[in-house]
């Protein structure tokens, strides 16, 4: 009796830690699970986001406003076409959301984000004010700070603008 006691306890014990193992691998995969699925949503989410920036429409909008933002007038503020910025500052919220990529939202953003934010924050500071809403575009503005790091010159000088501007307004249309 004493030594099926023993035996008893020992098989107790190879179970307590068999299911204790088995808890710890339940847990691992659980998180497995969900990095994997995760990752497939910020991929998901590039897919999604990347060509938008290349459509006829938004290349239309792009050279908009780069003649607008060029010679930005307060002014006439009301006739500039800023769905380029409203489009940076989506990608922003969910890049700042941790549902984009960051390798893929660097390759695709990093270098248009970093120059439109550059070339339109005095309209956005402006816009701020007008509104007093300092929320105004803080997405994309976080997004920017993110992306510096992934810029070669980390301040984009005045000429450099002036470069990616005349490139914007100069983009052909029809290349879809």
């Amino acid at each position: 009796m004493e030594r099926a006691t023993w035996l008893l306890a020992i098989l107790t014990g190879a179970l307590a830690l068999f299911t204790a193992a088995m808890t710890g691998a339940t847990f691992w995969l659980a998180h497995e699970t969900r990095n994997s699925a995760l990752e497939s949503i910020r991929v998901q989410t590039w897919l999604t986001l990347d060509p938008q920036y290349d459509t006829k429409e938004m290349r239309l909008k792009r050279m908009s406003l780069a003649k607008a933002i060029e010679s930005y007038d307060p002014e006439k503020r009301a006739e500039i076409e800023d769905d380029p910025l409203d489009y940076f500052e989506t990608i922003g919220s969910v890049y700042n959301r941790h549902l984009l990529n960051e390798e893929l939202a660097a390759s695709s953003f990093s270098y248009s984000a970093t120059r439109w934010w550059d070339a339109a924050k005095d309209y956005i500071y402006d816009e701020r004010r007008r509104t007093n809403d300092p929320s105004i575009y803080e997405e994309f503005e976080a997004f920017v700070k993110a992306m510096r790091k992934y810029e070669p010159a980390p301040v984009t000088t005045p000429n450099d603008l002036k470069t990616f501007l005349d490139d914007e307004k100069t983009l052909e249309p029809d290349s879809d």
